[in-house]
């Protein structure tokens, strides 16, 4: 929308900003802008066209997060008619803009808080199940692969899946916010987190979320601080494993996560012409790479490497 028509759309909902600021677009089709109210006061205006959804899981999770003392935007104004929520400004510093190799504590804030999520009593939420697992990453193969590269089915691919499921079927299954990363969490001046985009919240494998804080899209982590913020994160969900069993989870929730985002991303640019986040492309495959296993993997590895990654580069290029 252009800023004209935000401050309009504010103010049929009882909101005279004096001023609209786009924030972001979402994959989601959430568009997101900041009203100013006046020279100091400000508030966050969430639109999605009703007729693409509303927001009923978003107000629902909110509710249950803040009763869990789990820090999120609080809401103040629901109206689904016109697609707005009106929520609390958190501000503009997320993680996104933090170099956590950098900020170690931070990252081990971010794990904590996702142990938090996980374990809260939050009623009414869906559960993932194998075949919207396998849908997802088979978007990888039919969209990313086929459509947007015009490469030949990597019969492999197939296999990839199946392995997928079953090592996702063998680790705790909790809360998922389902994109827990750094640009979904919120700094305040407290060094606080708060946790923004949760509306997917679903009961899922413990590995996606912890591939989202842990698999970076932008930036490698050392092995040391991996494992340092897993022997963290472990204490804090208070569960009898060690640090190799959830690199496990990590592993194959972040081959999920990875081989779903490459679909979904390619897909966005295919049917509406969005380059959303398209130049992230190249991290997401290389991190898909770098978690399959050698043993099982490698001529799959060999050939997302030497054939997928440079058509993925020669496409980008010529955007």
């Amino acid at each position: 929308m252009k800023k004209e028509e935000v401050l309009e759309l504010a103010k049929k909902n009882g909101f005279d900003a004096i001023k609209a600021e786009v924030l972001k677009l979402e994959a989601s089709g959430r568009e997101y802008y900041r009203l100013h109210i006046d020279n100091h006061n400000s508030l966050v205006m969430c639109y999605l066209n009703p007729d693409k959804g509303d927001h009923n899981k978003f107000i629902h999770v909110a509710n249950f997060f803040r009763n869990s003392n789990i820090n999120c935007p609080e809401i103040i104004l629901v109206e689904q008619k016109t697609g707005v929520v009106i929520q609390q400004d958190l501000g503009d510093d997320s993680l996104i803009d933090i170099n956590l190799n950098d900020n170690p504590e931070l990252l081990k804030k971010s794990v904590k808080l996702l142990s938090q999520i996980q374990t809260a009593h939050i009623p009414q939420i869906n559960k993932l199940d194998d075949e919207s697992l396998a849908m997802q990453m088979e978007t990888m193969q039919s969209v990313f692969v086929e459509k947007y590269l015009s490469l030949k089915k990597i019969e492999e691919l197939k296999i990839l899946q199946s392995q997928v499921l079953l090592r996702l079927s063998e680790q705790p299954w909790m809360n998922c916010h389902f994109d827990f990363e750094r640009r979904n969490l919120m700094l305040d001046s407290n060094q606080e987190i708060s946790v923004i985009d949760f509306q997917d919240l679903c009961i899922g494998p413990v590995g996606i979320d912890l591939a989202g804080i842990l698999v970076d899209h932008y930036i490698p982590y050392s092995n040391d601080l991996s494992s340092s913020t897993i022997e963290h994160y472990i204490k804090c969900i208070q569960l009898d494993v060690g640090v190799e069993d959830v690199f496990e989870w990590l592993r194959w929730g972040g081959i999920q996560r990875n081989m779903r985002i490459l679909g979904t991303l390619s897909n966005l640019y295919i049917q509406d012409n969005r380059t959303f986040r398209l130049m992230d492309l190249p991290r997401i495959l290389e991190n898909l790479i770098t978690l399959l296993p050698n043993d099982e993997f490698m001529s799959l590895k060999e050939n997302l490497s030497s054939i997928v990654m440079p058509k993925l580069l020669l496409e980008l290029k010529a955007l």
